[in-house]
């Protein structure tokens, strides 16, 4: 009976000793673990929160990066994010063939509402469709301000180029003033 107390305590006692000296590693690599999921989703957001901010302006550059960084961030072998992959080859084959695409701002604006529908899936939001394509605010009067930047340096541009209807008017003036003479001291 002693030798089966003393291996049960040998046992023990070494059990003791790699939760002591294993516990902690553990516990470091399951946080690691957990902080690397809570990035990636924080990251994943940080692109969703960005289209949909942005979705009434989507030339605008952040829109336009936060496009670019879906292959990089959605690449999890689940069925929401290839929703959130295929959706975006839709919309970036638009982007491809816009020219020879019949009412592309249309079918744009649906396949953009695809993709962020896509994308709040796979992130836990449900929007639908119809607030995706008509839920964004842009007032008219940034509206009417980016028109005429783009107004602006277009005209410059032809300005400066000289191929443009425009053409800045310059003119020589002569020098011919009469010379100012100081007046006499009174001394």
């Amino acid at each position: 009976m002693d030798k089966t107390l003393a291996v049960v305590g040998a046992v023990l006692s070494a059990i003791t000793i790699c939760a002591i000296f294993y516990g902690p590693i553990a516990a470091l690599k399951i946080q690691r673990r957990l902080d690397e999921e809570r990035e990636t989703r924080s990251r994943k957001l940080q692109i969703f929160k960005t289209l949909m901010s942005n979705r009434a302006t989507r030339v605008a550059p952040l829109y336009v990066q936060a496009l670019n960084l879906i292959d990089v961030e959605f690449t999890a072998d689940n069925p929401k994010e290839k929703a959130v992959r295929d959706a975006w080859k839709e919309l970036l084959d638009l982007f491809g063939s816009w020219k020879a695409t019949q009412n592309p701002e249309e079918k744009s604006t649906e396949l953009n509402a695809i993709l962020l529908a896509a994308m709040g899936r796979a992130l836990d939001y449900d929007f639908d469709k119809v607030h995706l394509k008509k839920g964004g605010y842009y007032p008219e009067f940034l509206g009417n301000v980016e028109v005429e930047q783009h107004t602006l340096r277009r005209l410059f541009l032809e300005l400066l180029d000289g191929t443009g209807r425009r053409k800045l008017p310059v003119a020589v003036f002569e020098a011919k003033f009469p010379d100012i003479k100081p007046p006499a001291s009174a001394n």
